[in-house]
């Protein structure tokens, strides 16, 4: 099993280093901080605060979706090769979403739980659709020890639609036969207004942990949430997929840590 993993893991290096991608880049400032469980986020030092981060999408792979109107288009990666990265940067500290722990060795396969969406407006059948995009990306980190498994989990989305300008467009292909839309068109969009809503962007990171004891039961460690408002997002094309390679190579290095410490521990409880 673990040589399966390992192949298919050297495949999606090779794959994506052949890929070209479309970076979103946002910027914002914290609007809201919910714990529920612990304190993950201090809201007297983040409330207000800048935020920054991106998403990348593989231009490579094609996200199977619908187009529900004439302006609406929603894509998910439910199993499969990811197509997503991300990260977000609160003050000093970086999260990044670089699809770790989306491969189940059990099934054999990929669960990315990726989602993107596209807005044609800036107006349709004379009512207000703003030009727009949604992206949301999925990270889980797990620990295993003698005592249990604990799993923290990453959420992280955007949005945001303008009903002033019009920069976004959809094929032919994609109103007649629900083709991906064309996400590798470049733009910079500004909500230049917040008193407004003629042009509005808002995204949430929310923070998880639970704990799992050998013994039975469950712990619930974390569960928090970070909402901000968008202020700016920038549409550009990269072709290094180097974050990709990179955090492929983590996978696959904290997979061997696994296993060599499954097999000290088969040993020991044999000796």
């Amino acid at each position: 099993m673990h040589t399966k993993l390992l192949a298919v893991l050297l495949l999606f290096i090779s794959y994506n280093a052949h890929s070209a991608f479309m970076q979103f880049n946002f910027t914002g400032f914290v609007s809201s901080v919910e714990n529920y469980e612990a304190m993950f986020f201090d809201e007297a030092t983040l409330l207000g605060q800048p935020v920054s981060g991106s998403f990348t999408l593989d231009l490579s792979n094609e996200v199977r979706g619908r187009l529900e109107t004439g302006w609406y288009w929603w894509g998910q990666v439910e199993t499969g090769l990811p197509v997503l990265t991300s990260q977000i940067k609160l003050g000093s500290k970086t999260y990044s979403l670089a699809n770790q722990g989306i491969y189940n060795a059990f099934e054999g396969d990929f669960f990315p739980e990726e989602h993107i969406e596209m807005y044609n407006g800036p107006d349709y059948d004379g009512g207000p659709i703003g030009d727009g995009e949604y992206f949301s990306d999925f990270a889980r980190f797990t620990e295993t020890t003698p005592q249990g498994e604990t799993n923290l989990t990453y959420d992280l989305s955007i949005y945001f639609f303008d009903l002033i300008n019009d920069f976004l467009v959809f094929s032919e292909e994609t109103e007649l036969f629900d083709k991906q839309p064309d996400f590798s068109q470049s733009f910079f969009w500004e909500d230049t207004d917040f008193t407004d809503d003629n042009q509005e962007g808002s995204g949430t990171f929310d923070v998880y942990e639970s704990f799992h004891p050998d013994v039975g039961g469950f712990e619930r460690n974390i569960d928090s949430t970070l909402e901000f408002t968008l202020a700016s997002v920038s549409a550009v094309r990269v072709d290094s997929p180097s974050t990709w390679v990179f955090f492929t190579f983590i996978a696959i290095a904290a997979l061997l840590k696994r296993f060599l410490l499954a097999r000290k521990s088969t040993f020991l409880s044999k000796s």
